[in-house]
């Protein structure tokens, strides 16, 4: 972000003289503080805090799209998870992946949440999945649309945060508050 900042106002500067973007550029990097790229970051997330987890996971499919720049997938599947607030639901998706190497895959989302009752509410997501112990763990955002259904309403326009592991463990969503 800082480097947006210092990049495009300089350019409005730039015209009305030279002697004033250096003093700017100093002082605008003075007030923010420089992250650490080399620092890791693990959000304290427990499954207990998690509206929903998906116990069983179906592939309904994948298909190859493109192999140049990058390979990249289409996949559908569909969940049968515990969503809190709502009871089983059915979470029926499709994801398309770009293999960016063996180790690293950018995926976007979208699908729906349904009830047994035929209640839905419909997301989108993004999501960067990474090797880790020769399992494939996605982490990403999630956001949920608006929906007329009752048993979804608490959902209209949230955001959340996910993490799949691919295999036999159980996916997760949190909300964010």
């Amino acid at each position: 972000m800082n480097r947006i900042t210092k990049l495009s106002l300089p350019l409005s500067l730039l015209f009305s003289g030279l002697a004033v973007l250096p003093y700017f550029a100093i002082d605008l990097l003075a007030q923010s503080p420089q992250p650490n790229v080399t620092e890791q970051v693990t959000p304290p997330l427990d499954v207990a805090d998690a509206i929903y987890s998906a116990n069983k996971t179906m592939s309904l499919g994948s298909k190859n799209i493109s192999l140049t720049p990058y390979p990249v997938t289409e996949d559908r599947a569909s969940d049968q998870g515990f969503l809190k607030g709502v009871g089983n639901v059915t979470n029926n998706q499709t994801y398309r992946s770009t293999h960016l190497s063996d180790k690293l895959i950018h995926s976007t989302g979208n699908g729906t949440f349904e009830t047994p009752d035929g209640q839905s509410i419909a997301w989108i997501s993004s999501s960067i999945g990474r090797l880790v112990d020769d399992r494939l763990v996605f982490h990403g955002v999630i956001l949920f649309n608006n929906t007329q259904s009752k048993s979804f309403s608490f959902l209209n326009n949230s955001i959340g945060f996910h993490k799949d592991i691919i295999g036999n463990d159980p996916d997760y969503i949190w909300l964010l508050k």
